[in-house]
This record gives C-alpha cells, sequence and structure tokens, in this order.
C-alpha cells in the first residue's frame, strides 16, 4: 500500500505542477550527502477542527552532494522533513504553526540537482532529485515527533505511527492566527527543515531550511504558493526581505549566524526602532536551525537609569500528544537587563517549553533610549553541554541615557547648564520628570541630577 501511494503521489505532482520541473538548480556538489528542500510542489489543505486548519507541503528533495544519501523506510535511516509556517505584520515575524517530522519511504533518482548517479531506493543519489507529493507528506501514519530527533547528530529514534482527525500531527495553524480583518496585508511564509541521519554528521546540515512565501484565502484558507523557493536558508530571513512589505528589505534588521561551538547553530534577528514617544521598541527573533541543547535563556542587559515596559514573548504551540511543555517563558526585568526563561531548567523538567531546532520564537520590549548598536545578547542553553551559554555580539541593546545635568551638552557639568535649562523651563521644553508637562516639579528633577553631577 505504501509504494502504491507512493506512485500516485508521484503521478499526481507531475500532473499538478509541471512547472516545477524547471526548478532552479541546486548548488555545485559538497562533501559528504548533503540534503536540500529544493522547493513546495503543492499544498494540502485538510480543513479544520475548533478553529485550528491543518495543512502539508509537498518537496522536491534534492542530494546536492558528492556521496549518496541514506533515504530508507526506517525511521532511524530516512531524512526528517518538519514543516513551519509563519506570518509577517506590522514589522514583526512570528512563527504560527508547525508539524510532526515526515520521514521519506523510497527514493527516486530524477534529475534536477545537478549530475545524478541514478541511484534510488534505499539511498538518494548524489546530484539526484526525490519527489513527494503534498498529499503523501501529510501522511499520518508517516509523521512522527520532533522530540526523537536529535538534529545535531541526525541521530533519529523511534517511529511514526497513529491517526486522528483531519489536523493530527499535520502543519497546524490557528484560524485566528491567519485572519485578514486582525492582520490586514500580511504576508506568509512556510519552511520545511531537514535532519539528515548521514548528512548531519557529515556537517552538512546548515543548508537544511528552505522557506517560500504563500498567499492565504481570506475565505477558505487554503494556501497559494508564490514566487520561487528560498533554497538553504531559513524564514527568519524574510523578516529583513519583506520588512518594509513585499519585496521590500528592511535594511535596519540584522540577521546574525551564531554557533555552539562543537553544537548546533542558531540564526538571531534584530531590529530597534524610534517609537516617536521618547520610547524605542526592541524586537528580537531566534531560530534554532540544528541545537540539541535548545536556547533556554536570552538576556538583554540594560544601562541604569533606563526605563524599560511592554516585555513580550511569542512561541509556537506543540501539538497532538508531542512531550514538549507550552507553558511560556518566563519573562521579568533583572537588576541589569531583560530576560526570557523557560519556565523549568532542564534538570527540572526535560521536557520544557526550550527553543528547540526547527523553531524560531520572539522577545521585545520598549525602552526610554536609544540603541547601542554594538550590544551583546546573551543567549542560554537549555540542555547541558560543553558550554552554557553563547554571546551574539552587534546586537542592538538599549544605549546609556543622556546626562540630563549636561543640559547644555557641553561634556560637564557646572553653572553654564543651569542657565540653559531655565532657558528651556521658561519655553516650556524643559519636561525633566517625564511628566507630560512643565512645571516646578521638572526644576526639583533637575537640581537632583544636577547635584549628582549627571
Amino acid at each position: 500500500m505504501a509504494i502504491a501511494a507512493r506512485l500516485k503521489g508521484l503521478l499526481v505532482a507531475a500532473l499538478a505542477a509541471p512547472l516545477a520541473l524547471t526548478a532552479t538548480p541546486a548548488a555545485a556538489q559538497t562533501s559528504g550527502p548533503d540534503v536540500t528542500y529544493q522547493d513546495v510542489n503543492g499544498i494540502s489543505n485538510y480543513g479544520q477542527v475548533g478553529g485550528i486548519y491543518a495543512y502539508a507541503l509537498g518537496s522536491y528533495t534534492c542530494n546536492i552532494g558528492d556521496q549518496n544519501l541514506r533515504w530508507g523506510t526506517s525511521w532511524a535511516g530516512s531524512p526528517i522533513l518538519a514543516m513551519n509556517a509563519y506570518r509577517l505584520h506590522d514589522g514583526r515575524l512570528v512563527q504560527i504553526g508547525l508539524s510532526f517530522g515526515k520521514k521519506a519511504c523510497c527514493a527516486a533518482s530524477g534529475s534536477g540537482c545537478g549530475s545524478c548517479n541514478g541511484t534510488g531506493g534505499s539511498l538518494l543519489g548524489a546530484g539526484c532529485r526525490d519527489i513527494y507529493s503534498s498529499g503523501y507528506n501529510g501522511g499520518q501514519s508517516r509523521l512522527g515527533p520532533r522530540s526523537e530527533v536529535n538534529a545535531f547528530t541526525g541521530a533519529q529514534s523511534g517511529a511514526s505511527s497513529g491517526s486522528g482527525n483531519q489536523i493530527f500531527k499535520r502543519l497546524q495553524i490557528a484560524q485566528s492566527d491567519m485572519d485578514p480583518a486582525t492582520y490586514p496585508g500580511a504576508l506568509y511564509f512556510v519552511e520545511g527543515v531537514y535532519v539528515g541521519s548521514d548528512d548531519a554528521p557529515a556537517g552538512n546540515a546548515y543548508n537544511n531550511a528552505s522557506y517560500k512565501r504563500v498567499v492565504i484565502s481570506p475565505t477558505t484558507y487554503s494556501m497559494t504558493e508564490q514566487g520561487s523557493m528560498e533554497v538553504g536558508i531559513p524564514a527568519i530571513a524574510a523578516w529583513r526581505q519583506h520588512g518594509n512589505g513585499l519585496n521590500q528589505p528592511d535594511t535596519s534588521i540584522k540577521v546574525t549566524v551564531v554557533d555552539v561551538p562543537a553544537e548546533g547553530r542558531f540564526h538571531v534577528g534584530a531590529k530597534a526602532y524610534d517609537l516617536g514617544n521618547g520610547m524605542w521598541r526592541y524586537e528580537y527573533a531566534i531560530f534554532n536551525l540544528n541545537s540539541h541543547q535548545s536556547g533556554g535563556s536570552v538576556d538583554i542587559p540594560v544601562p541604569a537609569g533606563v526605563t524599560v515596559s511592554n516585555i513580550g514573548f511569542h512561541d509556537v504551540d506543540y501539538h497532538s500528544g508531542e512531550v514538549y511543555d507550552n507553558t511560556d517563558w518566563v519573562m521579568n526585568e533583572t537588576a541589569d537587563g531583560v530576560r526570557w526563561r523557560s519556565p523549568q531548567t532542564f534538570a527540572e523538567n526535560a521536557n520544557s517549553n526550550a527553543l528547540r531546532w526547527g523553531t524560531m520564537y520572539n522577545y521585545w520590549f520598549d525602552a526610554s533610549t536609544a540603541p547601542d548598536p554594538n550590544g551583546v545578547m546573551t543567549l542560554g542553553l537549555f540542555r547541558p553541554g560543553a558550554v552554557d551559554s553563547v554571546g551574539v555580539n552587534g546586537i542592538p541593546v538599549p544605549g546609556v541615557p543622556p546626562c540630563i545635568a549636561d543640559w547644555d551638552e557641553s561634556g560637564g557639568v557646572d553653572g553654564d547648564d543651569i542657565t540653559a535649562f531655565f532657558v528651556d523651563w521658561q519655553a516650556g521644553t524643559a519636561d525633566v520628570d517625564g511628566s507630560g508637562g512643565v512645571d516646578g516639579d521638572d526644576i526639583t528633577a533637575f537640581f537632583v541630577r544636577w547635584q549628582a553631577g549627571c
């Protein structure tokens, strides 16, 4: 039955999407097996249950390496494809859906990825392409939990089994997260992240995420592919590429690659912008490509004297019996910054909500000072390993507040500052205490700062 379904799926894919045969060729061969998600060839919509819609992505998969890629029917041997969905609205990119990992069946040996050596079956040959329809990829018997995959080593355990209603284990998205009235003009993207049991040990896992834009129907909530696949690039890149609207990059967004020593990779995005009311918004997004240690905390330094408010967090929920907890991270202002952390440590609960492979979380807050563009974020790791944290350099963080007492901005505090202050106070532009008006309290607040020397 599996083989028959597989053949049917290939035929459906070929008939439904003939233009996909002209997909952009893969990059030059790398050393060892190297799996890439080359294109989405169709999207299945399974309807909704309780306001949750389910989808599955078709897949054109390439082995751009110079050795054959393991592609067996065993869960422990096949490349696993995790499917994700994202929404970009009002300057913020968030992950709104994820699926279980889909295991492979058997490889074809098609062209379209370079010079195919003709190997298929239990191996995807070097330079060869394999095709799965979205209907086949959405088969519940082929979907297994992400928790049984070590994305850094490529090790896979357990098996995909069981079935349920039409949304069970598939790429789930809440209808409320796609509501055109709530998110007018939003852009949407889908992403696939591969984990291969021999691709990862060969050191070729860093190009295993690819994304593509989709349009979502405001009535049926069906998805339609748009444009071309961004091969080997995770969807967090869409934040910068489309940050000011479709195909209008926001160059103020910085996306940084962060590698854990002798372990996996994160992609960190950051932006700071002026809210126009004396406050700045600081936005961060972190995508865990393949770190098994996972993210357990995020720390942003904030200088003394800076007012912080509106601390926020966004994650994506696991479902369908996945063992991971969905409790939101704890967030608070500390003595020297802002911190977000997993609700429990690994020692307390190995299945606590952590930033695990193939997922992206968001963090934000408002602060009363302009950014220092050369700050350092500390990304704490959830699972014990060789290191317990990594620093992310060149991240915008709140800068040191200005010296209020140096009113004339001469670089020192003296009597000239008093004179300059009273000129502005009489003009009604010296709201020192931030009350929204200028009165005697501002004189008091100024002299407290002047006597303190800043």
